[in-house]
């Protein structure tokens, strides 16, 4: 019935939904995105790169789940890293040993998975796959087969971090290995109309909202019933695009992503599709995009973690960097916790706990010929201080509508905040209140 009856209202938004991918299926997927902060250490879309970029993508598909990485983030930066250490190394058996040091390394700079011990096993049972099954040449190796699906089956024997559960990551490598730019077009035996729609989470997210799977979470106890899921969301993006339905694939990803952790709903959907429209048709440029991140959290956002969970709060931390104006290559804001459960005027919270400003300045002053040292504002204020006032200004002139952004200041600096910058926040705590603002926050849960 819930199947139906979503349906009809489906196809109101199909306009919207099928407008939102024409304008975003030309961007880069983060993997192989060179204008990031980490980039690869070759060509992806070389002809004579074509083995190795088969190769290492089918490292990265094993790779990216967030058992082990936590994010699609740092997939790629681990990557390059250990690209870096090992060269071409990298692509042969029997380097868990230095891969393992490298993961511990890595972990030091990066929130990694739970199971992040076993990235070295997942890395090393590709590479055995494509040196014994493969033969050295995953492109001849798909040559042999007529349908994608032939593939997908043997790599999931072949790789247990492929098949079964993790299927669904084997067709998000064959989307990235057959179609077009900006994908990589490795696999040019196959057509794009072959491909199926992995139900990855984040994608999983979009689907559910249609009506196309019965859980947000998927059900691996009913194989049959996760590819019925598959085929219908596959069905539904070829009547979008009949001859690529795979181009769905990388925007249902970011809008699943922007989603995540909020209640799904068809509503929640068009009302994320409608913001989107506005923001882009705005910015000229995507709202949201992904990059890594190579950061601890500091002793403040600390914290403020604790406190949430504490309280048993939904957040995410840095989630995704928001598109400002400007220029490509403009700066970006990256919030520190969203809280997608948490409303406050009907928008999303977004809490930003910042303890660095420009130090105040120690004065003395005279005052009935009595002097005295004060603290007082700094006459000249640092260049990161202005650039991140920039970044909230900005931030909150274009998303102002749908983020509630709270910024949380050390005592000693929330007089200045407030009276230099009352135009960066919607509300303005110090650094002592952190348990009473998420008290007050608690009430606005949904």
């Amino acid at each position: 019935m819930r199947f139906d009856m979503i349906l009809r209202e489906v196809a109101k938004i199909k306009p919207l939904l099928k407008e939102y991918v024409e304008k975003s299926s030309g961007i880069t997927e983060l993997h192989w995105d060179q204008t990031g902060s980490v980039k690869l250490l070759f060509d992806p879309y070389a002809i004579a790169e074509r083995e190795k970029t088969a190769h290492y993508f089918l490292l990265i598909s094993a790779l990216d789940k967030v058992e082990l990485v936590s994010r699609s983030e740092n997939a790629k930066a681990l990557m390059i890293s250990a690209h870096g250490a090992l060269g071409d190394d990298l692509f042969k058996p029997g380097q868990s040993d230095s891969l393992e040091r490298i993961v511990q390394e890595f972990s030091s700079y990066y929130q990694l998975g739970p199971e992040k011990e076993n990235i070295p096993e997942v890395l090393d049972s590709v590479n055995l796959f494509v040196q014994n099954v493969a033969k050295g040449s995953l492109v001849k190796f798909a040559q042999r087969f007529s349908e994608p699906k032939n593939l997908i089956k043997k790599i999931g024997r072949g790789i247990p971090f492929m098949g079964g559960q993790h299927v669904d990551h084997a067709w998000m490598y064959l989307r990235w290995m057959v179609r077009p730019y900006p994908d990589l077009e490795v696999f040019r035996n196959f057509s794009c109309k072959q491909l199926q729609i992995p139900l990855t989470s984040n994608v999983r997210n979009v689907a559910y909202c249609l009506g196309l799977c019965r859980s947000p979470v998927t059900d691996w106890n009913d194989p049959a019933g996760v590819g019925l899921e598959r085929r219908r969301l596959t069905n539904f993006a070829t009547d979008l695009f009949p001859e690529d339905p795979a181009r769905v694939d990388y925007p249902f990803y970011v809008l699943g992503r922007w989603m995540r952790e909020e209640k799904l709903s068809l509503n929640l959907l068009r009302s994320h599709l409608q913001f989107w429209k506005r923001i882009y048709d705005k910015l000229k440029k995507p709202p949201i995009t992904f990059d890594a991140v190579s950061r601890n959290e500091s002793t403040f956002e600390k914290t403020v973690r604790q406190e949430l969970e504490k309280l048993q709060f939904m957040f995410l931390f840095e989630p995704y960097p928001f598109s400002l104006p400007g220029e490509s290559g403009a700066p970006q804001y990256r919030p520190d916790f969203v809280l997608p459960r948490c409303r406050k005027k009907g928008k999303i919270v977004i809490l930003e706990p910042h303890g660095i400003w420009t130090p105040l300045q120690k004065r003395t002053v005279t005052l009935d010929k009595v002097s005295f040292p004060i603290w007082a504002t700094p006459s000249e204020i640092d260049i990161d201080e202005a650039m991140f006032v920039n970044k909230l200004r900005a931030f909150r002139e274009v998303y102002k509508d749908m983020y509630y952004l709270i910024l949380i200041v050390p005592p000693a600096f929330r007089q200045r905040v407030e009276n230099s910058y009352s135009d960066i926040y919607d509300e303005l705590y110090d650094g002592g209140d952190i348990p009473k603002l998420l008290y007050e926050l608690k009430k606005n849960m949904e």
